[in-house]
């Protein structure tokens, strides 16, 4: 008797699990090409744009700033003037990205952008950033939820 409530609650809990839903082939690359859009627009925007506003329109809100340096929206603004003061870029070129499509609203991305940029006085510097970002869809819109980067 006991072996077969266990069996009920089991199949009860299983059959109560919310459906899955499985994205097609088509889905999965539409979101990723989605994704790509944008996380090249965001990189872009740190370097050309130099406008915190515009920069964090790709973000989400839900995290406050979608990186680790900066708590806040101020905290990450001041940290951008300071780095944007020092910094002009010559080029920035995004490389191959890679996407895990998570869910019909989350997506993983992976890659690299690789950037000629000229410090205050003169000095030249190729850096090759590493990013990988959680992108979210939020009512419609996709938005960077949380990025990492490292610079070397």
């Amino acid at each position: 008797m006991r072996r077969m409530i266990l069996s009920l609650m089991l199949v009860a809990a299983v059959a109560c699990q919310p459906a899955t839903m499985e994205l097609t082939e088509d889905q999965k690359a539409e979101i990723e090409d989605v994704v790509k859009q944008l996380a090249a627009k965001y990189s872009e925007a740190w370097t050309s744009d130099r406008d915190i506003d515009g920069y964090m329109r790709y973000a989400s809100d839900w995290a406050g700033t979608p990186w680790g340096c900066c708590e806040t929206l101020d905290d990450l603004r001041s940290n951008a003037t300071g780095f944007w003061n020092r910094w002009d870029w010559e080029s920035h070129e995004v490389g191959e990205m890679k996407v895990m499509v998570l869910g019909p609203d989350a997506a993983a991305v992976t890659f690299t952008a690789v950037a000629v940029r000229v410090d205050t006085a003169g000095v030249r510097r190729e850096v090759t950033n590493e990013l990988a970002n959680l992108w979210v869809r939020e009512a419609g819109q996709w938005k960077l939820l949380i990025g990492k980067n490292h610079v070397h």
